[in-house]
């Protein structure tokens, strides 16, 4: 656990950070469980961390202006949330070791004309890396207009909650996978709610493929390498009785290490930036959408926000929007016929209606026929959309996520192969983003639900 801490001191003689004079600035690192210490002296300090490590505290005992800096060895996989602050307080950002070779790096804090080294290293991973569970921080960042508003900017506690529903979600399925409430911000400083950043917009309602082209709102988004970004505002509307729940980039992965229906490049391996957003649109209006126990609600938001990031880690739809053309590379996931379903559910619950019947079961509606072999099924998966129980990823789609954890380019988590991590190009030009080529970023825009007309169903 990551909780329990041992705290090793030891004494530097450090300038202060005020005016000409010199302070006795006690230095302690806080040691974590499953932490090995090493020797100490008056100028280092070395430790091992364990693949449970992902950020390392190293205290002062007095607020002083201090620089921090890792060496070529770890600068990938260790290196400080801020590079340089006035504190108590430096974080280090710690990857977890999940391949089969030891590393080793040196981090050096400076304050004054004094400095302390600190030697880190990991050893070999030498677990299951199908059965590794990835930790993975999530901001949502809350775009409203009307600061009053519970739907644009609704309670932190909303989004802990659903956050919370989402990661039972995929714990039910094995999936390996736990999302937590980012802790810092761009600059490094501490997020004064957990995992939430909030901006007012000047804008009623925005369509979410025109904001992720949108140059505008680049530099909210927090590293790529670190963070997975969630952008919460009104969606635009078409004026009919349909709305869009959600919009997702998807990920990118090395032309090594491919997979089925993604991209792959190598031009966004050194950067953690994009000039334009990039993560999960989520559409405010329906926030707070919940449902009743044994209940299925089509914009149930927990269902949205589990499905959304499904196709930020690399997963497609569970059905065709063009007939019965598309396929969502997994041969495990029965595909259905999305318009033809949709037509159809309409249809019947306007005749079941007419008959006087004014409430329907989920095996009714949630009932499609598989475009590859003819036969009707339930739907069941996450990936599905409308009428799914929403409770079920495939073993290929768990497949495929974890391929894309261990090589994306542009997603947190440790991997089985190095990037910079630094946010810059690794050869000069520092300090730039990259710039994609149109069309560059491909996302996954959710088909539009006809909500009005589909009405909460009993789950049996």
């Amino acid at each position: 656990m990551r909780k329990f801490w041992a705290l090793i001191g030891f004494s530097l003689l450090l300038c202060g950070c005020g005016g000409d004079d010199a302070t006795d600035v006690k230095v302690i690192v806080e040691q974590p469980s499953g932490g090995n210490s090493g020797n100490t002296d008056a100028h280092s300090v070395s430790y091992v961390w364990d693949s449970s490590v992902t950020s390392q505290v190293i205290r002062l005992s007095a607020s002083a202006s201090w620089s921090v800096k890792s060496d070529d060895h770890c600068k990938n996989w260790c290196y400080p949330v801020k590079s340089s602050g006035t504190s108590d307080k430096i974080v280090l950002w710690v990857s977890p070791n999940i391949t089969n070779k030891a590393r080793s790096g040196t981090v050096t804090i400076s304050i004054g004309n004094s400095s302390l080294q600190v030697n880190v290293s990991q050893p070999a991973f030498n677990g299951d890396v199908d059965t590794y569970e990835y930790h993975l921080p999530v901001v949502f960042h809350v775009l409203y207009k009307n600061e009053s508003s519970k739907t644009q900017n609704a309670d932190a506690g909303q989004f802990t909650k659903i956050l919370k529903a989402v990661n039972q979600l995929y714990a039910d399925n094995d999936m390996h996978i736990v999302f937590e409430m980012g802790k810092y911000d761009r600059k490094g400083e501490e997020l004064s709610e957990p995992g939430i950043i909030r901006k007012q917009v000047d804008f009623d309602e925005m369509s979410p493929d025109d904001f992720l082209k949108d140059k505008t709102f680049s530099d909210d988004v927090l590293n790529l390498k670190k963070y997975i970004n969630i952008f919460v505002f009104p969606f635009a509307k078409d004026g009919g009785d349909k709305i869009t729940l959600g919009m997702t980039t998807m990920p990118f992965l090395p032309s090594a290490h491919p997979l089925d229906s993604l991209r792959t490049s190598d031009n966004v391996i050194d950067y953690a930036y994009l000039d334009t957003p990039f993560g999960v649109c989520i559409n405010s209006d329906y926030i707070n959408e919940w449902q009743e126990e044994n209940m299925i609600k089509s914009t149930y938001i927990v269902t949205t926000v589990a499905h959304e990031l499904g196709h930020y880690l690399g997963l497609l739809h569970t059905f065709s929007e063009h007939e019965c053309e598309d396929d969502d590379a997994c041969d495990d996931t029965p595909i259905s016929d999305y318009d033809n379903y949709i037509s159809y559910i309409l249809k019947y619950q306007a005749d079941e209606k007419a008959k006087g019947r004014d409430s329907f079961t989920f095996k009714e509606l949630g009932t499609r026929k598989d475009c590859k072999t003819g036969e009707e099924f339930l739907a069941t998966n996450i990936l599905d959309y409308a009428y799914t129980s929403a409770e079920k990823f495939s073993p290929q789609q768990k497949n495929r996520t974890r391929h894309v954890l261990k090589y994306g380019v542009l997603m947190p988590g440790p991997k089985l192969v190095e990037y910079n991590t630094t946010g810059y190009v690794t050869k000069g030009a520092a300090n730039r983003a990259f710039a994609p080529a149109p069309g560059f970023v491909k996302t996954t825009h959710c088909p539009e639900v006809p909500f009005r007309q589909l009405p909460v169903v009993d789950a049996k």
